[in-house]
């Protein structure tokens, strides 16, 4: 067991007689040992603990972290990884500690042997010791102490490699304020040979429907200068952009690149989300001297906000009876259905297989709502639509700038039907129209499915303000600049959960293998005075003979020596020393490990 060292002083021994001839010491409470010994490995399992929960909180549950959580999350695990380092070294001294009195016990050493033996925590001192015996048993028992010591320091170092922390490459920070940019949404804003100060309304209304751009956005990368200037309708064009269900529109803070989905649908209604970016300049960046590289990677970073539009449609379906294969100015419906026939009047013969859609421009049916109709021409069944089309305000706007206009939000509505100053009705200019052929995406048949017609007309409209936003000329306002974050990304969990779980339970294996040998013998306490008291026979050896070095040096004929721990007639007193024994001259000791 352990033994806690007490002032020396000459002390009577167990036959009533003479001096102490080492260190006197008394013997410790078995379950005290055993408590520190539990208490270093739980000392090793909490750190391996907050490391665990470290990782889990920071990968799992943090989303994105700024320059200076980066920073503390650095300083937390760095400063955990040290804390497992040094605890689980301290467990490998205290067995090693308790080990190499074990082995001076169990058999006599030569002085050179017994010099190495005490300094069994040095990597190059087991080297040496393994290399002056021919004993397999040292050699295997050296190998196991450089294989376990090796397997510590890689287990921990490759611990560093599990992990990793990552600039963000889906999610933005948006807490700096700063300007950003932000699209106009009071007009749809066209583009012009001649420069007015104003758009007209008839170009305005071409351009929801045929936007031709002399320069095509670079994010729009599937489309041609060609096919921007030959098929650029706002709602086709939208088609260039992937679109998902409702239930996936991206986090706060997203970042957005052009290879994301632009709208989102479902078989209600659409939805647009405004992105935007920071406004700041490149001398702002060079004028910023904090260090922080938050500011740099600020521009040209587009984000995805709180702010929505939704569009919607609601839809009535009639059978065309008569005038259904598109060559005559008007049709016959059945309104009722029971056969009573309606005349509805159609602006142009668009012939067979074809999808005329109508509008009034004079009509209203509300604040950004459009009553548009459509006529959908067969060689055999034939189908009519009137439908209500309505563009909401924007959801979570905090400023006037967040807003769309009113006449924005009602012209995207009609924006399936309108024409503007590309074609005018032979009746009337407040009638526009446009045809679609059935082989296209939006003059596909509908067969009377009202909410198919619907879903047709919410996605036009809201296809045409997420290209007014994306076309649009920017301004510049107050909010919260997107930052780029960083976020800790573990790349092998397995990995890192084998070798925590490895140092847990092979550190709890060493102290129950340094309890058994502490149970087996007297370990001396203290710093190196106790030392000096237990080696004290050596010493005095030397200090006579006046060969010291040559003796430490030499493993010829000599003096051997075995560590004792002799019971005192005082109840739990020890004397610990070094016992001698005289070598014979023709005989060389080697040194047994068990």
């Amino acid at each position: 067991m352990y033994a806690t060292s007490t002032p020396v002083a000459v002390e009577s021994m167990h036959d009533g007689h003479g001096e102490f001839r080492g260190l006197r010491s008394r013997r410790r409470n078995r379950w005290l040992v055993y408590l520190g010994i539990f208490g270093g490995w739980l000392v090793t399992f909490a750190i391996v603990a907050a490391l665990s929960m470290c990782l889990v909180f920071y990968s799992e549950v943090v989303p994105i972290m700024s320059q200076m959580t980066k920073r503390e999350v650095n300083a937390i695990i760095t400063g955990l990884s040290i804390a497992l380092s040094v605890s689980v070294l301290k467990g490998l001294n205290d067995f090693v500690f308790t080990l190499r009195w074990w082995i001076l016990s169990r058999h006599y050493h030569s002085l050179r042997k017994v010099d190495l033996i005490l300094q069994a925590e040095s990597v190059s001192c087991v080297v040496r010791l393994a290399a002056r015996t021919s004993r397999l048993s040292v050699h295997g028992a050296a190998l196991v102490w450089l294989c376990l010591i090796l397997a510590v320091q890689i287990a921990l170092a490759l611990l560093g490699l599990c992990y990793s922390v990552e600039l963000h490459d889906s999610l933005a920070m948006i807490i700096k304020e700063g300007n950003v940019s932000i699209p106009s949404m009071s007009s749809i804003q066209t583009v012009k040979l001649v420069q007015s100060d104003t758009d007209s309304l008839k170009s305005q209304e071409y351009t929801a429907n045929k936007f031709v751009l002399c320069v095509f956005p670079q994010g729009l990368h599937s489309y041609s200068r060609k096919q921007a200037l030959t098929n650029s309708s706002f709602g086709q064009i939208s088609l260039a952009f992937d679109s998902k269900p409702i239930g996936m529109i991206p986090a706060v803070g997203s970042i957005w690149t052009a290879s994301e989905p632009l709208m989102f649908c479902d078989d209600k209604h659409c939805a647009y989300v405004f992105h935007e970016t920071s406004a700041m300049s490149t001398e702002d960046n060079s004028n910023d001297d904090d260090g922080d590289d938050d500011i740099s990677q600020m521009r040209d970073l587009i984000v995805t906000t709180d702010r929505t539009i939704n569009s919607t449609a609601v839809c009535h379906s009639w059978p065309v009876i008569s005038g259904g294969n598109g060559t005559e100015t008007s049709i016959r419906i059945d309104a009722k259905g029971d056969g009573t026939a309606e005349e509805v009047s159609i602006p142009v013969r668009g012939g067979v297989n074809q999808t005329t859609y109508m509008t009034n421009t004079t009509e209203s049916c509300g604040a950004g709502c459009r009553t548009v109709a459509a006529f959908e021409a067969a060689e055999d069944k034939s189908w009519y639509y009137r439908c209500n089309v309505t563009v909401s305000h924007v959801g979570n706007a905090a400023r006037p700038e967040h807003e769309v206009s009113e006449s924005l939000r009602s012209m995207a509505a009609a924006a399936i039907s309108l024409q503007g100053i590309e074609v005018s009705s032979f009746d009337t200019d407040d009638v526009q129209y446009q045809v679609y052929p059935a082989e296209s995406f939006f003059g596909l048949p509908k067969l009377g499915l009202n909410d198919s017609m619907a879903a047709t007309m919410a996605r036009f409209a809201i296809g045409t303000v997420a290209i007014c936003a994306q076309f649009n000329e920017a301004l510049v306002v107050d909010g919260f600049a997107p930052v780029k974050g960083s976020h800790l990304d573990v790349d092998h969990w397995d990995y890192a959960s084998l070798i925590l779980s490895s140092v847990t339970l092979g550190q709890l294996v060493l102290g129950i293998a340094t309890a058994i040998l502490a149970s087996l013998v007297v370990v001396p306490e203290g710093g190196p005075i106790a030392m000096s008291r237990v080696l004290s026979p050596i010493t005095r050896k030397l200090q006579n003979s006046g060969k010291g070095d040559l003796l430490l040096a030499s493993e010829g004929q000599g003096s051997l020596w075995i560590y004792k721990a002799v019971k005192t007639a005082e109840e739990g007193i020890y004397d610990l020393f070094m016992e001698e024994k005289i070598r014979p001259e023709n005989r060389t000791e080697d040194i047994e490990m068990f």
